[in-house]
């Protein structure tokens, strides 16, 4: 009966949360829902979006999935995604200076199949999908300074197993620890740290003396840079697109939404190509790091397509 219950309250959340809450939040003069951006809601940088929040629209499960095909554009519309390609682990490589993972993202490899390849010895052509899957919790998880309790949560091992993938993590990217090590050691004498671009990020309880709330503070400390500094690009890029619409679009093309490292767009379907060029070019080019930047593009009448 246990899993009949975590159905159902899956399907009951998905229920009350969106198919429910969302219809009422439709605007009766546009016929469109319109969400609320903070710029100052997160220390980080990150936009926040909320009255609703459309940034956390599911993606993760098939019933999930289904509330995104209700997103539709408008006749002789399509939507179209432009999406930042792993941009976390990319800074990681770049601010880290790991040589190992610059060399994967220089060389065109999927990082996922390439850290699994790393870590458990097997060809990379060998890897299969459960060791993709492994090694792509792994790698966000890191940003993230995730524990070998919460990593053997999330892909189903022992604790003692989660600890060694994560000691022999960093026997195989010993620059991640490094940075790791450093990154922490800077928000402990400075009270914050830096993106890229400068911008101060602070962390107030990185010195506390209660261990939990100390140790909370060093992983915000870990993945702040990182996510600050993508948090800066998308809003560089955010800032030349509407240039780029106004001056050789004609205003045209509309951007719906940013989800994080996302842009979402509404265009004429005549429009696609070329906007889909010339945006994937001022986002790969934002800022010059040690490893591509790389947007992709993708098109539909409804959200689910853009997937």
């Amino acid at each position: 009966i246990a899993d009949l219950v975590l159905e159902w309250r899956q399907i009951a959340k998905l229920k009350s949360t969106y198919t429910d809450s969302l219809i009422k939040k439709v605007n009766p003069l546009t016929l469109r829902i319109h969400s609320n951006f903070s710029l100052n809601s997160t220390s980080t940088g990150r936009l926040s979006s909320s009255h609703p929040n459309l940034q956390n629209i599911p993606i993760r499960t098939e019933e999930g999935r289904k509330i995104r095909t209700a997103f539709i554009s408008d006749k002789e519309n399509l939507l179209l995604s432009s999406d930042y390609s792993q941009i976390e682990l990319r800074l990681l490589a770049h601010m880290g200076k790991v040589d190992s993972l610059k060399k994967a993202f220089l060389n065109e490899q999927d990082i996922h199949s390439a850290t699994a390849s790393s870590m458990f010895n097997i060809a990379i052509e060998k890897i299969d999908a459960n060791l993709r899957r492994k090694a792509k919790t792994i790698n966000f998880g890191i940003i993230y300074g995730i524990s070998a309790f919460g990593l053997a949560r999330r892909i189903g091992v022992s604790r003692e197993e989660a600890g060694l993938y994560i000691k022999t993590y960093f026997e195989k990217y010993p620059g991640i620890k490094q940075y790791m090590d450093n990154t922490i050691e800077y928000a402990r004498r400075k009270g914050y740290v830096r993106s890229l671009f400068g911008r101060k990020i602070f962390i107030p309880n990185i010195n506390d003396k209660n261990h939990a709330v100390r140790s909370f503070s060093e992983r915000a400390a870990i993945n702040a840079p990182l996510q600050g500094t993508s948090s800066d690009i998308i809003k560089i890029a955010m800032s030349k697109i509407d240039s780029l619409i106004s001056q050789k679009f004609s205003g045209k093309p509309l951007m719906l939404l940013q989800i994080h490292d996302e842009l979402l767009f509404e265009l004429h379907e005549s429009l696609v190509n070329d906007f889909g060029l010339e945006i994937k070019k001022i986002m790969e080019a934002v800022v010059n790091l040690d490893v591509p930047l790389v947007a992709n593009i993708s098109y539909g009448k409804n959200w689910t397509e853009l997937d």
